[in-house]
């Protein structure tokens, strides 16, 4: 048994079913947890990216995350 083999091995174990179950279940406990934020809140966030301008900084709130994301794609 070469050492790749045991390696492969061992990714089909980490990475496999097991893996998935324990995403999707810790997904489906913090959505418990916080009350499904992430689909109650989401007008307001849509929201916020979009308003006018209202502080004193120069970019709006979907231009930070714009670069935010070109930051983090990007490089």
């Amino acid at each position: 048994m070469s050492f790749e083999s045991i390696l492969n091995k061992i990714d089909d174990v980490v990475w496999g079913l097991p893996t998935i179950i324990l995403i999707l279940v810790t997904g489906l406990l913090m959505t418990i947890r916080t009350r499904g934020i992430q689909f109650t809140k989401l007008g307001r966030a849509f929201k916020g990216i979009f308003k006018e301008n209202e502080g004193h900084g120069e970019l709006s709130g979907f231009s930070a995350l714009c670069t935010a994301l070109s930051a983090t794609i990007g490089t």
